[in-house]
């Protein structure tokens, strides 16, 4: 398999091809499963690394490794693929790699918030800062209620009502 691109950046097909990939070409080194969907339905990935030969990843102190939590963050999701492609492809040339690898398991998430990495990398990019999941919520939800408080037609705050709690709503607020 060549190496992931690292002079631009690759949107979720590609994202996916490749660390599919890599786990094809070296299923001794590396685990790729999903760890949820995105709100659009894309699959979080997470790649955990180790030399499953020398014993389960569970087993071995563990380092994790997550990219692209906002939307225009790429450039983590790059570092991610530079680090995956540097651990599989020099094991068993590189000292350092070999032995991370025979004794320590990394757990890799190349992109935690796919799908507003997409939209941030779409034919007409649209920025948000994480997910497209809209926001603020308008209906209460785990004891959030969304609610304008000074009428600027943004939701700044949030409180959670507390029946014994000393903060009371200001008569001013209708």
């Amino acid at each position: 398999m060549p190496p992931p691109p690292f002079d631009r950046f690759v949107k979720f097909p590609e994202l996916t091809e490749l660390l599919e990939g890599f786990a094809n070409d070296f299923p001794r080194l590396l685990e790729l499963s999903s760890i949820g969907k995105s709100h659009e339905g894309r699959d979080i990935w997470l790649c955990t690394v180790t030399n499953v030969e020398t014993g389960p990843a569970s087993e071995k102190p563990a380092i994790w490794i997550d990219a692209n939590i906002h939307a225009t963050e790429h450039t983590g999701t790059v570092a991610a693929l530079y680090l995956l492609n540097k651990l599989v492809s020099t094991y068993g040339t590189d000292e350092r790699v070999t032995r991370a690898l025979d004794t320590r398991a990394f757990y890799i998430v190349p992109r935690l918030g796919p799908d507003g990495a997409e939209l941030a990398m779409a034919e007409r990019p649209r920025y948000v800062r994480s997910s497209t999941r809209p926001y603020p919520l308008t209906d209460q939800q785990d004891g959030l209620i969304a609610q304008d408080m000074d009428g600027d037609g943004r939701i700044l705050t949030m409180r959670i009502p507390d029946a014994n709690g000393t903060w009371k709503r200001s008569a001013a607020e209708t």
